[in-house]
């Protein structure tokens, strides 16, 4: 078997690669709107487990029937999660500017609420992406399963915050970040997805196969 032969390690590595710079690319060109960033992050994330469980290349052709499916449900999530989010950052502003007793009482007052939001917003997408549920249900479902699953939840922290940093305050790490960036971040995080949907679609990956069969569906 030759090094550059389809099998080969070199070739499959690559071609990974280049799948998540694919991803990480029509991420950005589906988010430009700005309004559409819900339906593109779910998409990102449909594609990007698909690509984890049945080991399919046919990434772009997955992100947009992901998109076209949950453009209505994810841009409402995102616009609601863009309202509150402005609400906690416009409060504990607020708070801290008053610099008394009631600014401090407003600052813990969402600081206890921030955290179930931060929680949510964390796997909201992933589940819209794996879940076909009302927006009230995958909301519920997302807030449900970050609490129950806490460590891991942790973990994807972990993860998100440390591409947010290295990104910012890195400069060798700035470069992957502008060319795959959000394919990285989708994939290290959809790891730990599939393996807390598990728990709840079990036998997933046989499933996967059989449905698919090697096959775009």
């Amino acid at each position: 078997m030759g090094a550059f032969s389809i099998d080969s390690p070199l070739m499959r590595a690559l071609n990974f690669l280049a799948n998540l710079i694919i991803l990480h690319f029509i991420w950005v060109l589906y988010s430009l709107p700005i309004v559409t960033i819900g339906a593109s992050t779910t998409a990102l994330y449909y594609s990007c487990m698909k690509l984890i469980r049945t080991d399919e290349n046919y990434v772009y052709r997955n992100f947009r029937k992901s998109f076209k499916e949950n453009l209505k449900q994810s841009t409402i999530i995102w616009l609601i999660m863009l309202v509150m989010g402005f609400l906690f950052v416009t409060d504990i502003r607020y708070g801290l500017f008053l610099n008394d007793g009631m600014g401090k009482m407003m600052i813990v007052g969402c600081s206890i609420f921030l955290i179930p939001f931060v929680l949510t917003s964390l796997y909201i997408f992933p589940v819209q992406a794996k879940f076909e549920n009302s927006i009230f249900e995958n909301v519920k479902l997302a807030l449900l399963m970050s609490l129950r699953h806490f460590v891991l939840s942790v973990v994807l922290l972990i993860i998100v915050g440390s591409m947010v940093f290295l990104g910012l305050f890195f400069r060798p790490f700035m470069g992957v970040v502008i060319i795959c960036g959000a394919g990285i971040t989708a994939y290290l995080t959809s790891n730990v997805f599939i393996m807390i949907f598990r728990k709840y679609v079990p036998n997933e990956i046989d499933e996967d196969l059989e449905r698919t069969g090697n096959r775009f569906e």
